[in-house]
């Protein structure tokens, strides 16, 4: 190759391949092999510009005041540049590069102030065409020890670098290995993320279908226990009726589970970016009055000027959940539901405070988990799945807010979900 100076960049010229018996060319480490299979692993090779590698060539060729700054990374029969100053090229032999004699050593610096006067460099192409006579390259060194290129200043006149410069570069080398740690770890994410995304959609797909192909079986099974029973009442003893009255207690649990499931996977293709003003009055009185409390119920609703915005299918879903169970599980004569919120600074605040029996605090990790019960019957005497809860620890997190929950055992519960203004 051949160089000459523009105004700003060197641009190159491709020619007969240069006499390498007048040179030495560069060597080949011992452990290249494991070398490149570590450099392949970033998947950067050929890859596009990008800012953060073009700020650290930027600002070594600024400091060091030279003509050329490079980032390159050594291939198998290439020295490639993933970022360059003073240069309109990708790549260049690895043959004749002077960062390939760098990473042959990768705990020392490669410092030649005059190559003209050095024997392993005056006869590089590079060299006797006037392109570069002093360099000085840092070998990029991953954290397994593998050389990985150098981040190098080239200056067309010889040049001695201060020792503050120096350590300047050797500072920005190790920018570099961080920069494609951060990139290797993030296509290792991404694969991680594509292994395990496909196998739950198939759990979420396969979950989905069983639900739906469950209920209609299931809603046979309890017509026709409640048939069975009222037609062959006369016909049964206690222990027969007893029998059948089992059979639809286990179906219609089963079929509370099934709807729960089905109500899970219902919100995770759920928009939640669709804002609009919520008036949280208004919305909580028409989730008690689709709840229909039955028995002695106190009902606290939010002020009238209470609005914010947010997503109202999915708030609306939280809500109805927690004073849902605020009622199933009230063991009191006379319950009480608080539907209220709390302006903070950068948030809102919705709360759902109930009088109800408590949840210990050592469960309350549980309660959010899919199928998380506390084991305890609701006042109609049945047992919950464990699903609202979960759904609707979901649901908030995909309104980017959270969830808290405060107790004490005999006096109530208070869940506060808190989300950005």
């Amino acid at each position: 190759m051949a160089f000459c100076e523009s105004e700003e960049k060197v641009h190159t010229y491709i020619f007969a391949s240069p006499n390498l018996n007048l040179m030495k060319p560069a060597p080949i480490p011992a452990n290249d092999r494991q070398r490149l299979d570590a450099l392949l692993s970033y998947k950067v090779l050929d890859s596009d510009p990008e800012k953060d590698f073009d700020d650290i060539t930027l600002l070594a060729s600024e400091i060091c005041e030279t003509p050329i700054s490079i980032i390159t990374l050594l291939d198998e029969q290439r020295q490639w540049f993933k970022s360059s100053v003073g240069l309109d090229i990708r790549e260049a032999d690895r043959e004749i590069s002077f960062c390939g004699h760098a990473i042959a050593e990768p705990d020392q610096n490669l410092i030649v102030e005059n190559a003209l006067e050095d024997e392993r460099f005056r006869d590089n192409p590079f060299v006797t065409q006037g392109t570069v006579v002093s360099y000085a390259g840092i070998p990029i060194v991953n954290p397994e020890g593998f050389a990985l290129g150098t981040l190098c200043v080239i200056d067309n006149k010889a040049k001695k670098l201060e020792p503050f410069q120096i350590k300047v570069l050797e500072k920005l080398a190790n920018q570099i290995t961080k920069l494609l740690e951060l990139r290797r770890n993030n296509y290792r994410l991404a694969e991680s993320h594509n292994d395990l995304a496909q196998p739950y959609k198939d759990l979420e797909q396969f979950s989905h279908v069983v639900s739906h192909d469950l209920k209609s079986p299931l809603n046979n099974i309890m017509q026709l226990s409640e048939f069975f029973a009222d037609m062959y009442a006369d016909k049964l003893d206690d222990h027969g009726k007893q029998m059948i009255g089992y059979i639809g207690q286990s179906a219609k649990e089963l079929k509370l589970l099934v709807d729960g499931i089905l109500e899970h996977y219902k919100y995770d293709s759920l928009d939640v970016t669709q804002r609009e003003k919520i008036r949280l009055r208004e919305l909580g009185e028409y989730i008690v009055n689709l709840l229909n409390a039955d028995g002695d119920f106190e009902f606290v609703h939010a002020d009238e000027k209470v609005r914010f915005w947010s997503n109202k299918m999915a708030l609306g879903q939280i809500l109805y959940n927690l004073v849902a169970n605020a009622i199933k599980y009230n063991d009191k004569e006379t319950g009480t539901v608080e539907i209220g919120s709390i302006q903070h600074e950068n948030e809102i605040e919705v709360y759902v405070k109930d009088n109800g029996p408590g949840i210990p605090e050592s469960q309350f990790r549980k309660i959010f988990e899919i199928f998380g019960t506390l084991g305890t019957n609701d006042r109609s005497g049945n047992k919950g799945t464990g699903i609202g809860l979960s759904t609707v620890s979901k649901l908030v997190q995909k309104l980017g807010g959270r969830i808290e929950v405060e107790s004490q055992m005999g006096i109530g519960s208070t869940f506060r979900i808190y989300l950005r203004k």
